[in-house]
């Protein structure tokens, strides 16, 4: 999972990818961060991470209003919230690729 951080935001730009915008305080969060780790593991696709605190303004952009979200902007943009197991996640992802 790769951090992006305020200074690096212009790596997301027009490329197909998956995002989590999480909260450092929030258990959800660390609980849905820890079964993307092992998605990434699983399935070798890799995910980038945003810290809502840190990116309030990208957030707000992206009209995120809770954490844990899933940002899936592959073929169409799609948006999950909430705690997900893995089969969900990979079930999502297999079909919507």
């Amino acid at each position: 999972m790769i951090e992006i951080k305020k200074q690096n935001l212009f790596l997301l730009k027009k490329k197909k990818k998956i995002i989590l915008f999480y909260s450092k305080y929030n258990n959800s969060c660390k609980i849905i961060k820890n079964t993307i780790l092992k998605i990434e593991k699983k399935i070798k696709i890799l995910f980038f991470s945003i810290n809502i605190d840190k990116n309030l303004l990208y957030c707000i952009k992206n009209n995120i209003k809770q954490t844990p979200t899933i940002i899936f902007d592959l073929k169409k943009k799609t948006i999950i919230t909430g705690i997900k197991n893995i089969n969900e996640i990979l079930s999502f992802l297999l079909f919507k690729r």
